[in-house]
């Protein structure tokens, strides 16, 4: 789940709109899934550095970390009696307000670090309102030569989705897509076909795999020939690829940099924090590296 704080979305900075939630007198923020193929009416709280979670539905109030304690339960009571007054309804249109905003903006929240050198990632995963794209190809036009009108056959149609992929690493530039080749079935669902690399520099497909049953070399001729003949394909396809390089490549490459650094950061016990630094810098660790 990638949370969006709701001071991200564009509505939460304009005065004329909602004030702050406030509860007991502390401001409650607050923090939405932006993943738009979810659908699970909840919101996050953190009030004073304690988060909660709001099901938007039943007005259930819970605490993540599962702690209680008479301030916690004290707590509880005011958010339930802030939802009860019509802040749900408040919440309620600031989940909506965040589905919009994350329809297009998901991927910056998401943790990509967990991403291996070379894995690649599906544009379904950074747009997650998108779905597969179907083409079909083939024609209702009579096969047969002349004098023979009487058996031709109509071509037949063939539908194909093509599930894109694309590497981030920020140090490769591979200028590939690699497409998962489906075909529709019944109840709105798709079976795999094969796997094919598509170069966007020689604008050529390689067939990396195929299902029991599927020919490769029908497999290359079927995606060739959807890719030339539709080469506004091969431009979104290009876009795609450039958009992912320029976005998502520095969101890994920064996160990172930022689980490198924790990791690396000395683990100083509270009674220390008036100590020098471990770095060396001269510093108390709570002003230098023990700084929050």
């Amino acid at each position: 789940m990638a949370l969006i704080p709701y001071r991200d979305v564009p509505q939460a900075s304009s005065p004329q709109l909602d004030p702050p939630l406030l509860i007991g007198g502390q401001v409650a923020e607050e923090f939405y899934c932006g993943d738009y193929a979810c659908d699970c009416a909840t919101v996050h709280l953190r009030i004073g550095g304690v988060v909660m979670s709001v099901d938007l539905g039943t007005r259930r109030v819970d605490f993540l970390d599962n702690q209680g304690g008479p301030a916690r339960e004290s707590l509880r009571r005011s958010v339930r009696d802030a939802l009860g007054q019509g802040s749900i309804e408040t919440l309620r249109k600031h989940y909506d307000d965040t589905r919009t905003f994350g329809k297009d903006l998901h991927f910056r929240y998401v943790d990509w670090s967990g991403v291996k050198p070379g894995e690649l990632v599906l544009w379904q995963h950074a747009f997650r309102a998108e779905g597969i794209p179907l083409f079909t190809m083939g024609s209702e036009e009579p096969t047969g030569s002349e004098g023979e009108a009487s058996e031709q056959k109509p071509a037949p149609k063939v539908t194909i989705g093509l599930q894109d992929a694309y590497c981030i690493e920020p140090k490769c530039d591979c200028k590939r897509v690699v497409f998962t080749v489906v075909v529709p079935q019944a109840g709105n669902t798709v079976q795999k076909v094969g796997v094919v690399n598509y170069s966007l520099v020689k604008k050529e497909p390689a067939v990396l795999e195929t299902a029991g049953g599927v020919d490769a070399n029908s497999l290359f001729v079927l995606v060739a020939n959807l890719l030339s003949s539709q080469p506004q394909l091969v431009t979104m396809y290009e876009n795609r690829y450039r958009f992912m390089r320029e976005q998502l490549a520095p969101i890994l490459a920064a996160q990172r940099q930022a689980k490198g650094q924790t990791k690396a950061r000395p683990v100083v016990a509270a009674a220390q924090r008036n100590e020098a630094c471990p770095c060396g810098s001269g510093k108390k660790y709570k002003k230098c590296h023990g700084a929050n």
